[in-house]
């Protein structure tokens, strides 16, 4: 039997954390037991508790996404227009960006 398939006398919840940990599921295995309390609870329902967890997976992989290509582009800050000297650039119009 694969080691990565959850063991089938655990329990349900058991059986879906060891299913996301076989799935590189890092930021959903942090959050299923409140999004399981939420749900037992009433305040989300099984749909919506599927969701917060592959949101919170997706939004942990597109900030390691940015933050692994800022690191490999060593980019150490982030610019923005506020902050650049429009007097270095006579040419360039401070008005029009």
């Amino acid at each position: 039997m694969n080691s990565l398939l959850p063991d089938p006398s655990a329990s349900l919840l058991d059986r879906i954390k060891c299913s996301m940990v076989g799935l590189k599921m890092p930021r959903a295995i942090e959050v299923v037991d409140d999004c399981v309390s939420r749900l037992d609870r009433g305040e989300i329902t099984a749909l919506e508790a599927v969701e917060q967890l592959l949101l919170e997976e997706l939004t942990f992989r597109e900030e390691r996404r940015i933050r692994t290509a800022l690191r490999m582009g060593r980019v150490n800050t982030v610019k923005t227009l506020s902050g650049y000297d429009f007097s270095f650039q006579p040419y360039t119009n401070e008005r029009c960006g």
